[in-house]
Parts: structure tokens; sequence; C-alpha cells
């Protein structure tokens, strides 16, 4: 293990800090899938950091553009954003914008944030890789409550079709979605099980398990077979700070003053 837990830990210390800077919304989304990023960028992925536009390199979509918070810092995290950087998130004329904006940054190759719409330009991405005859990796991670949109599954069946194997999808099913629980909202059941139906390798695991997150991508990336991959993780909404989590009104509040320093004691920093 490469110390993904303090890294986790930071991430989520960023993301709170930064949000209660900005007095901005989207909490829980972004501390769902905080130790998803932390494995994936410290573990899994190939970063050029001299070269960022090398086609060789791997390729992450934050496809739940709402929790760029934990994007950003999880670039700053891989000397990708300078630290520093992170004091404008959410600032009238920033760069640093709440959803994703393609070209700001290295490593944010597409504006995201209209949701069902990441998986698209992953599968496209991922193509095209393999068309360029370039061995890169393509990462989406999406938001359980975007597979409500049709395009999701219209991409799941094409990917199986071109047996796009460098291609991994990577869902952070925390139960919750704007309006409610998903299971209110648009039942899926068994997630796994939907995407294995349309061709995919799939892989369900605890989403704050550090070690089977990195299993999962490890195989997910192997290419022993023509599949593309599919994680599902299963998360718990604003993970790490005890009065988030799994709580929907923090999609929407802002932590106060209080609440942040509160969120960093419990986080240990």
């Amino acid at each position: 293990m490469k110390g993904y837990a303090s890294i986790s830990r930071q991430l989520r210390g960023d993301i709170v800090t930064m949000l209660n800077r900005a007095n901005g919304s989207f909490g829980g989304s972004a501390l769902s899938c905080a130790d998803l990023i932390a494995v994936l960028f410290h573990g899994i992925m190939r970063f050029n950091h001299e070269n960022p536009g090398c086609p060789e390199r791997d390729m992450f979509i934050l496809s739940k553009g709402h929790a760029s918070s934990a994007l950003y810092a999880g670039l700053a995290s891989v000397g990708l954003i300078g630290r520093g950087e992170l004091e404008s998130y959410g600032m009238n004329g920033t760069k640093m914008i709440v959803h994703p904006k393609r070209g700001t940054y290295p490593y944010i190759d597409a504006s995201t944030g209209s949701l069902g719409h990441g998986i698209c330009l992953g599968t496209g991405s991922a193509l095209a890789a393999r068309i360029l005859k370039c061995d890169a990796n393509v990462f989406v991670l999406m938001g359980d409550g975007e597979c409500n949109e049709g395009s999701v599954w219209e991409n799941a069946a094409l990917a199986s079709k071109q047996q796009l194997n460098n291609l991994t999808i990577i869902v952070d099913r925390n139960g919750l979605q704007g309006c409610g629980r998903d299971q209110e909202i648009l039942n899926y059941g068994d997630m796994g099980e939907k995407f294995r139906a349309f061709g995919f390798n799939a892989f369900d695991i605890d989403g704050h398990d550090h070690e089977a997150i990195e299993a999962a991508l490890k195989a997910a990336v192997s290419r022993s077979n023509p599949k593309p991959a599919a994680i599902i993780a299963k998360t718990i909404k604003g993970r790490g700070v005890s009065f988030m989590e799994d709580r929907l009104e923090w999609h929407y509040k802002s932590p106060n003053s209080e609440q942040m320093k509160a969120a960093l004691e419990e986080l240990g920093l």
C-alpha cells in the first residue's frame, strides 16, 4: 500500500476547506469518492508531468463533475496543480470552477457536469486510443444517480461491442442523488449485474477499502480479457466527516467555519 489512508485524509481536508472558503456545495459527493481518487491517482494511473499532452498517458474523466473539489485536490496531491491554487476554488475569475472545464489544468481533458456524458467521452477516447495504437487507459468516475441516463447504457453497449478493454468505468455508489435515495428515484438494483449483462467485466467492492480498490483497478487494467471494466464501488456520501455521512442535505449545504474546524479535527488534520 502507498499510504492511501493519509492521502485520503488530506484530500478530504482539502475538500472541506475549499468548500468552506468558496461557500460551495456538493461536499458529500466529493467526500464519497476521495478514496477512489487517492488509489487511482497514486497507485494506478500513469501520469506524464513533463508532457501532459502525451497520447500514451492515461486519461481520467470526472463524469460527476459537481464533485470537482475532489478532482482538484487529487491533481494537487500528485503535483499537477500547485496547492496554493486550491485557495481559488469557486472564486470570481478562477480557472478552478465548480464544474471542470477542459484545458484549464493538466489532465482535465473534458468539461463535465451534464450527467451521463462522461461515459460517452470515455468510450470515444478509448476507441480513439486503440485506433491510434496508444497504450493509454481511460478511467471514468461517475455517480450512481447519473446511471438513470439512457446515454450511460447506450455507451455501455457500444464499449462492449467494440471490446474496449482499455476503458474502466467506476461507479461511486453512495446511494443518494440530488432528490433522494436511488431506490426511491429509479431503482437499478444490482448494478454490477447490469454492467455484466451489457458485456462488462464488473467488480463489486467496498469503495472505502483501499486494498479492494487497488486490486479491482489492477485487474481492470490488466487487459486479461477483451471486455471493458466496471467497478461498482459501494460508498457513503460524506464519508470521513461523521455529521455529513449519508445525509442528503450535504449535496447542497456548505460547511461553515465551525463545521470545517470540526471536520478537520475529526480527520486528524
